[in-house]
């Protein structure tokens, strides 16, 4: 298969996942928002993963080349019809492509958290109701889209997870993350000094509590990439 990733700095990219489609022998290539997000054509690909990036949704006016990534994705889903999966950003574009609303959280999600799921969500299948995740994010999906499901939730986010028929799913907390691609999150400038004004001393301890629960992200990660795959069966 050959899929398309929309990430917004050459740093924020698919992270944990990027082996499991390397082992599969997937074609991933890589749009970077906003240099590249204008020279977009899916003819050719097969699915689109949109990623998360530290602007809101609400910003088009400020940054106008989000319109452009609310196209892509809009053909992508609904005209297309191509398997789809969000993260954080992609996660909030998702459901306003589709009808929904996003705003500012009441209280920002920032380090290694944990969500609910809700019932027995293939995208979840085969894993315990509560889920180790990283977060962040201070906005969210504040009213769902007519015919999605909320599909795992935390005590501060309702929409910690949506599905939109068999081939759409999204996820607000970053998936992706794991010891690695938080240590090239930190080569962005800012991005340390950020994490650590939202979590303080714990920022001391984030690589060691990633790794700790390493195990248990990585079949997270394995099960969103089976239920993302499984859009492409006959």
């Amino acid at each position: 298969m050959r899929i398309l990733i929309i990430q917004h700095s050459d740093k924020e990219h698919a992270g944990g996942f990027r082996p499991l489609f390397a082992r599969d022998g997937h074609e991933i290539s890589a749009c970077v928002a906003p240099d590249e997000i204008g020279d977009v054509d899916l003819d050719g690909f097969d699915g689109l993963w949109v990623l998360g990036g530290p602007m809101q949704v609400w910003q088009a006016e400020e940054l106008p080349w989000l319109a452009r990534e609310v196209e892509v994705i809009r053909d992508a889903v609904l005209v297309r019809k191509l398997p789809f999966f969000g993260i954080c950003l992609g996660h909030q574009l998702l459901a306003q492509v589709l009808g929904g609303s996003v705003a500012p959280a009441e209280r920002s999600e920032v380090g290694l958290m944990h969500v609910q799921t809700s019932g027995e969500p293939a995208m979840f299948s085969g894993l315990p109701g509560r889920l180790p995740c990283f977060q962040w994010h201070s906005a969210e999906v504040s009213h769902l889209p007519h015919g999605a499901g909320i599909l795992a939730r935390s005590a501060h986010c309702a929409v910690q997870a949506m599905s939109w028929g068999p081939t759409v799913s999204s996820v607000q907390f970053h998936a992706e993350i794991d010891t690695a691609t938080l240590a090239d999150w930190y080569e962005i400038e800012g991005c340390e000094d950020m994490l650590r004004q939202e979590i303080g001393n714990l920022a001391d301890h984030v690589f060691d509590t990633l790794a700790a629960a390493e195990a248990d992200l990585g079949r997270i990660r394995a099960s969103l990439y089976r239920h993302f795959l499984a859009g492409f069966a006959p």
